[in-house]
C-alpha cells in the first residue's frame, strides 16, 4: 500500500491507495509543537481504525508546505514504518515543466495538484486550491506551468476582520438565505460565500480571457462551500492533492527501477 500524504498550514492530510484505489483518508490539524512520537501514534491509531496494518504499507509520498515539520515527520516514517519518504521538491519527475521565474519558490501543493489535474482532465487547465489560501494555477497545452494567483482563505481573511473589528463576531461558513444579510452573522457569511465566489468567478473569466477556454478544476477544504454559489463551471475534487501525490510516486518509482535496469 502507498501512504500519502500532503502537510497544510491547517491540515494534515492523510491518503492510503491500494494500487489505483484510494481506501481511506484522515486529515489531522497542523501543530508545530508535537513530536515525532505524538504523530506516530496518532497515524498508527488512525491505519489500525482503517482496518490495516503499518507492514502493509510499502511506499510513503509527501508534499509539505511546512518546512518545521519535513524532519518530524521523515524520523516519524522511518521510526514506525521502516521507510524513508520521497519528498515533493523541485528535483523529482512530475510530467510538469515549471516555467516561473523562480521555480524553487512553487510550492509542493500546487505542483502537485497540477499534476493531478493534467492527469485526469489534460491540459490547458486551471487548478484552484482553496485553503489557508486561495491558489490558482495555470497549466498550457505544453503541460508547462506559467504561474497563477494567491488570494486569502475565507478564514484567513474573515479571522483578521474579525480580531480588528471589535463588534464583529466568529461565524461558521455556511451559505445565508440572500445576498443581504439581515443581522451581523448572515452579512459576514454572504461575504464569504458570495463575495468569495464572485472573487473565483471573476478570476476564472480573466484567467480564461487572457489564456483561453479550459476546464477548472477545485480543490481544498473550504471548496465545497462555494460551489454552488459559482457561476463558472467548475470540477470538484476532494483528493486531488492525495492522486497527485500518487501519480508522483509511481512515476518516479518507474523511473527509478529504470535507470536501476539500465545500470
Amino acid at each position: 500500500m502507498l501512504l500519502c500524504i500532503d502537510i497544510g498550514n491547517t491540515n494534515i492530510v492523510f491518503g492510503v491507495f491500494k494500487e489505483d484505489k484510494l481506501l481511506n483518508s484522515f486529515r489531522l490539524e497542523t501543530n508545530y509543537h508535537k513530536t515525532i512520537d505524538e504523530y506516530g501514534l496518532k497515524f498508527i491509531e488512525m491505519i489500525k481504525y482503517m482496518g490495516h496494518e503499518l507492514k502493509e504499507i510499502d511506499g510513503v509520498v509527501i508534499a509539505s508546505v511546512v518546512p518545521q515539520l519535513d524532519g518530524i515527520f521523515a524520523k516519524m516514517i522511518g521510526k514506525y514504518i521502516n521507510l524513508e519518504p520521497l519528498f515533493v521538491n523541485s528535483g523529482i519527475k512530475t510530467g510538469i515543466n515549471v516555467k516561473i521565474d523562480s521555480p524553487k519558490q512553487l510550492g509542493a501543493d500546487i505542483l502537485v495538484g497540477a499534476v493531478a489535474a493534467v492527469n485526469k482532465y489534460m491540459a490547458p487547465v486551471i487548478i484552484i486550491d482553496m485553503g489557508t489560501a486561495i491558489t490558482f494555477t495555470y497549466v498550457n497545452v505544453n503541460k508547462e506551468l506559467l504561474g497563477g494567483i494567491i488570494a486569502p482563505g475565507i478564514r484567513t481573511s474573515y479571522n483578521s476582520l474579525i480580531k480588528k473589528a471589535s463588534r464583529l463576531e466568529e461565524v461558521n461558513i455556511e451559505r445565508p438565505k440572500s445576498v443581504v444579510g439581515k443581522d451581523t452573522v448572515s452579512a459576514i457569511q454572504s461575504g464569504m460565500i458570495f463575495g468569495t465566489s464572485a472573487l473565483i468567478d471573476g478570476l476564472i473569466k480573466q484567467l480564461k480571457k487572457e489564456k483561453g477556454e479550459c476546464p477548472v478544476i477545485i480543490t481544498g477544504g473550504e471548496a465545497r462551500f462555494i460551489l454552488t454559489a459559482l457561476e463558472e463551471k467548475a470540477y470538484y475534487e476532494e483528493d486531488l492533492m492525495l492522486e497527485g501525490l500518487k501519480y508522483i510516486y509511481y512515476k518516479n518509482k518507474k523511473n527509478s527501477v529504470n535507470s536501476e535496469g539500465k545500470s
